[in-house]
Parts: C-alpha cells; structure tokens; sequence
C-alpha cells in the first residue's frame, strides 16, 4: 500500500506504472478516454463504487460573487449529476 498527498499525485503514480488506485471518477475520466489509464474490473475488489463528498458552504452575506467563486460553484454544481459505469451502474446517486 502507498500513499499520496493529494489525488492528483496518485493519478500520476498510476500513470507512471506504480500500480493501481481506486480514484474519483470524474478525475479520471479523461485519462480513460485517451487510454493513458485502464479501469479495472475485479470482481474480487468491488469496492469502487464510491464518491468523494464536496460541498460547498458560504454565509449568504458572502455568497461568491467573483469570477473564481462563480466558477467553482458552477463546476461543483455541474458534478453533481449521476454517472454509470460500463456495465450500465449508476455510480453516484
């Protein structure tokens, strides 16, 4: 087992061959599209149905209102939709 300080890091590990990572989807997607990744389908590891909470949280009288701001909500907001696996699986819910 290995550990990494951020996801980000682990993507690059997997990406360099170090081995495997049971990552967020949504951080991977890409790199499965182009094929620098592979999912993994193993029926004796299924623990990949998970998801990494985020939440975003402000008092209303400091609601984001700079461009930054705007644009996380509206990333976060746009992650929030399910998604299914290769087999037809919803993976968030």
């Amino acid at each position: 087992m290995w550990r990494a300080e951020s996801y980000l890091a682990l993507v690059e590990m997997v990406k360099s061959g170090l081995g495997w990572a049971t990552l967020p989807r949504q951080l991977v997607r890409e790199a499965l599209a182009r094929g620098e990744l592979v999912e993994l389908d193993l029926a004796a590891y299924p623990y990949t149905d998970w998801l990494v909470g985020v939440d975003l949280i402000w008092a209303e009288s400091a609601r984001p209102r700079g461009r930054a701001g705007q644009w996380l909500r509206q990333r976060l907001r746009d992650n929030m939709v399910f998604e299914v696996d290769r087999r037809g699986q919803q993976t968030t819910r």
